[in-house]
């Protein structure tokens, strides 16, 4: 569906939806006017007929009054005709003196009272009242003491006029005075009539009399027509208005859409009635229903109009744009060469002139994406040439340890193929000894640390194990974080046996070295024995003090033998799991003897927990040794020597020997350790680069600090073993 279809649409569908709405709203505002008019219109029709009825009452008070005045006239004329009243010329006189329609006398009979004598001489034998017509105290005829008035409403059958009856009897006279006079106003059945004659739509008024009603139903109704509200919902509705809030509902009737509205009488005094008023709604709901059919018309053209014009308009707006949209299509396809024609100054015109900047900063941009590009595969190629065809081996190691990729070198030095690869991790290439130590070393280099490098035993595919120079790195994103590690070994292992006949070279140079001294250091000792035991011999008795003499010579002998040998014979390292507080320990115990007798004091300080190392137990004992005679030779009036081992983060065991000795000169520390270097007289020089050679066999390292008067600390530091437990047993102080 193009643009211009969809706006439209939109455009049409909203229309639409506001006309339709307009509509609806429309309908509900006249509709409701149109009710409103029509309540008010039944309102004032109830209120005028409620101002009829009250006249007619107002009026029919003063009829009665009238009545009851004539009627005290006759009763008094009628008095002067004793003896004679039943003349009727008499009673015509009477009639005429006191201005009543008709006077008459009225004699009991059976069943009721019939006319005697009467001043129209026509009524003069007929029934005039039947006994259920007067109250029951009139039943027996003129009362037999005192008198009585008795005054009645009704209509005459003709045109309903109404008129007023009033009875007068007494004790003095046998029959019952009856007097008759009409009304000249109309009645409210006539008013009524009259009401819907000028007011068509007025289908039904009725006056509903409520005094003395215990149930309201059709037999209320006093005047008018009760066939649109007899029903049980206006008897309930009327109820309601005689508590005196007007009621209306809306209804359909006979198929007749009705208003039904009642309303209270208020103004009555001596009466309680209810007005109910009908209108006919018809014309209403016709002129609702004209209206709607108008407004939905015009709606149905406005709509047609919009959606034309709208299309028109969109037509005339969307040309322009489709000098854009093919612009846009080349500059999607690569083609940037020709501009838009920008001839408008609106926002389309401005759009043009940016598309035009964009597709000319499009063409640098891609201009220097594809020579970027052409840069990046002849940068490729080239680091891809450089990986495969270097000699150095090439390792791409993910973190998760698994192998990513290899170059060319590593599988022919180590005799792999491509599809080993992907199931090989560090692990299954690294000697498990040295990636133990080298895991550590990792975790520091993945947070940012650099590593030195290093010598490793890699793994060949036939199991035996490489010597290898290993330079690694981590591989970091272009957000900062290390995704992979890069290593570069190098085979060394033909250089690794070089160095060795070279060590053993250096040592045999050593030892020749040593020999003058070596020779120098025994003669002596071997010099005083050979004197004692000349001595001995001459004398021909033995000396137990020369005997210790020489003792001591022979053990000076032997040590300067073992220490040579220990420097220069080469031996076969047996690495085992031990915990260094046990090692330490042992080598206390084996020379606390020495240290008593030269009064120096041992006091251990160790940890609780576990010191796991890998080492050659006895080189480590070794290292202790020459550590702690050195300390206990350092005290010649004897002291403490203080042994502390602790755990140093994250992967280290510290081992610190404290003596209270005389110390070492600042400038004679960094000389410890250089062949035949000794503070001593006796010394040889060999121990401490013995311990040394020892410690860096252990990948740790060993540090000298002294202060002199103070004492000597010796800090050996050694990697712990990846199998290293937590917690321990602890060592006494």
């Amino acid at each position: 569906m193009s643009v211009k279809t969809r706006l439209s649409l939109i455009i049409s569908l909203l229309v639409s939806v506001m006309l339709v709405l307009n509509v609806f709203i429309n309908e509900h505002f006249i509709r409701r006017e149109l009710n409103s008019q029509n309540a008010m219109f039944s309102e004032t029709v109830g209120r005028q007929t409620s101002v009829l009825v009250e006249d007619f009452l107002e009026g029919r008070e003063k009829e009665r009054e009238k009545a009851a005045t004539i009627l005290r006239h006759a009763i008094e004329g009628a008095a002067t005709l004793v003896g004679g009243a039943e003349n009727v010329a008499s009673l015509r006189k009477v009639a005429k003196l006191t201005g009543a329609e008709k006077l008459e006398l009225l004699k009991p009979v059976s069943g009721g009272y019939r006319v005697t004598a009467s001043s129209d001489a026509s009524r003069i034998g007929q029934m005039a009242l039947k006994m259920s017509d007067l109250p029951a105290e009139w039943a027996g005829g003129p009362p037999a003491s005192g008198e009585r008035y008795l005054m009645k409403d009704t209509f005459s059958d003709g045109d309903k006029v109404p008129v007023s009856w009033g009875y007068y009897a007494d004790s003095e006279h046998p029959y019952i005075l009856a007097l008759t006079i009409y009304s000249h106003g109309y009645s409210p059945d006539t008013l009524i009539e009259q009401v819907r004659t000028y007011q068509p739509e007025v289908l039904e008024i009725g006056i509903w009399s409520m005094s003395g009603q215990k149930g309201v139903d059709a037999s209320a109704l006093k005047y008018g027509s009760e066939q649109y509200t007899s029903d049980s919902r206006g008897i309930e509705l009327m109820k309601l208005a005689e508590a005196g809030k007007a009621q209306s509902e809306q209804a359909v009737i006979g198929g007749k859409s009705v208003l039904r509205s009642w309303y209270p009488f208020e103004e009555a005094k001596n009466s309680n009635y209810v007005i109910s008023v009908v209108v006919d709604r018809t014309q209403i709901e016709n002129l609702s229903s004209m209206h709607r059919r108008n407004q939905i018309g015009s709606s149905l053209l406005i709509l047609a109009a919009t959606l034309i014009g709208t299309w028109v308009i969109i037509q005339l707006l969307l040309r322009p744009l489709k000098g854009i949209l093919h612009k846009v299509n080349e500059v999607a396809f690569g083609r940037f060469d020709r501009d838009i024609e920008v001839k408008r100054s609106d926002e389309i015109g401005e759009l043009a002139s940016r598309i035009n900047h964009m597709s000319g900063s499009l063409k640098s941009y891609t201009d220097k994406l594809k020579a970027a590009v052409n840069e990046n595969a002849l940068m490729k190629e080239e680091l891809e040439s450089i990986f495969n065809n270097t000699a150095d081996s090439i390792v791409i190691i993910g973190l998760d340890g698994n192998l990513l990729r290899v170059n060319e070198s590593f599988l022919h030095t180590f005799g792999y193929s491509p599809a080993d690869i992907s199931s090989l991790r560090i692990t299954d290439v690294v000697h498990p000894v040295e990636h133990a130590y080298k895991h550590p070393e990792l975790a520091r280099m993945l947070q940012g640390e650099a590593l030195p490098p290093g010598e490793e035993k890699w793994r060949h595919k036939d199991g035996d194990y490489l010597t290898v120079g290993v330079t690694m790195s981590a591989v970091r994103n272009s957000q900062g974080e290390v995704w992979s590690l890069v290593a570069v070994a190098r085979d060394v292992t033909s250089r690794a046996k070089m160095e060795e006949l070279l060590r053993q070279s250096e040592k045999l140079t050593t030892v020749g070295q040593l020999a003058a001294g070596v020779a120098h250091e025994i003669r002596n000792p071997l010099t005083t024995l050979r004197g004692f035991l000349q001595l001995q011999q001459q004398s021909g008795r033995l000396n137990l003090q020369h005997n210790d003499i020489m003792l001591a010579e022979l053990d000076r002998i032997n040590l300067i033998v073992s220490e040579f040998l220990i420097l220069a014979k080469p031996q076969a390292a047996k690495f085992e799991i031990k915990d260094v507080r046990y090692t330490l320990g042992d080598v206390i115990s084996l020379l606390d003897s020495e240290g008593h007798l030269k009064n120096a004091v041992f006091h251990t300080r160790f940890t609780t927990d576990s010191c796991l190392i890998s080492c050659e137990e006895n080189q480590l004992k070794q290292v202790f040794i020459n550590v702690i005679k050195n300390a206990i030779e350092a005290m010649p009036q004897g002291g403490n020597v203080y042994f502390d081992i602790q755990r140093e983060e994250p992967n280290s065991v510290l081992v610190r020997i404290t003596d209270e000795g005389i110390g070492i000169p600042e400038d004679i520390i960094p000389k410890i350790g250089n062949r035949f270097f000794t503070g001593k007289e006796t010394g040889t020089g060999l121990g401490i680069m013995v311990s040394q050679r020892i410690i860096q066999s252990h990948k740790g390292r060993m540090e000298i600090q002294s202060k002199l008067g103070q004492g000597t600390s010796i800090l050996i530091t050694l990697p712990m073993s990846p199998d290293r437990r937590s917690g321990g047993d602890g060592a006494a102080s």
